[in-house]
């Protein structure tokens, strides 16, 4: 992480969120790194004797579904600003960089005696739907369908929408429906994110034949603002936000059911994040923090007064044109839980890979995933994987022991969907070392 990231462990050691938040500076050198340096690869082009004359207009090609108006602001080139080549090659990244093309050309033109930046866009595919079936090493089996569409209004909008129903060994059967929109609006520096959604999950319990319905509906509003900080080469994002969630039961819920509490958790978010990533058409490059802070609120009307702080950090090292050496550093912690559950658990694609999932959880997480990425110049949408996760969750912070840690390692496959907004086919089998267990995973995201 390197000394900018110790200096931001020691700034966030010293604010007073919770007395369990004391023992921070010990952990927070678990998250030291070293500093990562991007490949950065353009196609992006100028004639050099427009360079230092002021950019007077623009056009967008290609731009079959995406608002023009929206892929200049992306680029952040501004009427009037001198040309020169980093201009262009800095507009071209942060285009790729929303991961809604599979291919961006930025130039520069004469137009008359003006300067006209051409951005040419290859779009990809923003719509998209899936089956999805999973069943792990208990039996129980989850089948269903999910609806995936980018891009919608032509703005970066998306729409995520799930369906599916499950049998459980144990005789159990379930149901859930889930909907989320994110509407992001731009007016810099700030940035607006509206998401809301509902989620219905019905469990017939085998032992008291009780249907168990579970509503849970939320809504969050979340404004960002871009901070500038020397010897940093792209700005910090600063969030604020606030979250509406409510879990309701149906009523009477038997009490040997021992099960989820229901009430309203309105809490505040506050986020810092440094997003350094570099998006390829193949992979990615840099380096990304994101530190969280939730508190909920009964002045907001919430039952739980819970609190929750986490540290991610995830980096992308290239080791040559084809291959990479990833790692994610992950630390959570939180206090008073809502609806009696623990809020970390070990044993999924996310965590810990070999594990039962669900086998172990509690109020405090760190783990580690480190992996190796090879891939084939002759099948560049084809790469191999081979991995290793270290980590454990604990009680509550002053349980954390980082001497009692599970670990799990195993290889897998990964398929680039280029045609698609953030498609990757990924098959992994993980190994837990202590048990000797096996398990397989699948999926169409990235694990980090």
């Amino acid at each position: 992480m390197g000394s900018e990231g110790l200096s931001v462990c020691r700034i966030l050691s010293k604010l007073q969120f919770a007395e369990y938040f004391k023992p921070l500076p010990r952990l927070c050198l678990l998250f030291s790194g070293i500093v990562i340096y991007s490949i950065f690869i353009t196609t992006a082009q100028a004639n050099e004797s427009l360079f230092g004359r002021p950019v007077s207009e623009f056009e967008v090609l290609g731009n079959e579904k995406t608002q023009a108006r929206f892929v200049i602001r992306w680029s952040r080139i501004k009427i009037g600003q001198s040309l020169n080549q980093a201009m262009l090659d800095l507009a071209r990244q942060r285009i790729l960089n929303k991961e809604l093309f599979k291919e961006v050309t930025v130039k520069a033109v004469a137009s008359g005696d003006k300067v006209k930046i051409v951005i040419t866009l290859v779009e990809k595919r923003y719509a998209l739907i899936l089956p999805r079936l999973s069943r792990n090493a208990d039996g129980d089996i989850k089948v269903g369908l999910q609806l995936s569409m980018d891009n919608l209004n032509g703005g970066d909008q998306s729409l995520r929408v799930l369906v599916e129903r499950g049998e459980a060994s144990t005789g159990e059967e379930s149901s859930r429906y889930r909907i989320g929109y994110r509407i992001p609006q731009y007016s810099q520096p700030y940035e607006y994110y509206v998401a809301f959604g509902q989620e219905i999950a019905n469990t017939e319990d085998a032992a008291t034949g009780f249907t168990n319905e579970v509503y849970d509906d939320f809504i969050s509003f979340s404004v960002s603002r871009e901070w500038y900080v020397a010897n940093l080469p792209r700005s910090l994002k600063l969030f604020t936000g606030f979250t509406y969630q409510r879990v309701d039961l149906r009523e009477p819920y038997p009490e040997e059911l021992d099960g989820i509490e229901p009430g309203k958790y309105n809490r505040i978010n506050l986020n810092l994040e440094y997003d350094g990533i570099n998006y390829e058409l193949y992979r990615r490059t840099g380096r990304h923090y994101f530190f969280t802070y939730l508190q909920g609120l009964e002045a907001l009307g919430s039952d739980f007064d819970s609190r929750q702080f986490e540290m991610d950090a995830r980096f992308y090292q290239p080791i040559n044109e084809l291959d990479n050496f990833n790692y994610r550093l992950f630390m959570g912690l939180s206090h008073n839980t809502p609806f009696n559950n623990e809020n970390y658990g070990i044993g999924s694609s996310k965590t810990i890979r070999g594990i039962d999932k669900g086998s172990f959880t509690g109020d405090a997480l760190i783990f580690g995933n480190f992996e190796y990425v090879k891939g084939f110049k002759k099948h560049r949408k084809f790469r191999t994987s081979a991995f290793i996760d270290i980590g454990n969750v604990y009680e509550d912070i002053k349980s954390i022991d980082i001497s009692d840690l599970r670990v799990g390692v195993g290889v897998g496959v990964r398929w680039k969907a280029v045609s698609f907004v953030r498609t990757d086919l990924v098959v992994d089998v993980g190994y837990d070392i202590d048990t000797g267990n096996v398990k397989f995973y699948a999926g169409t995201r990235l694990n980090f």
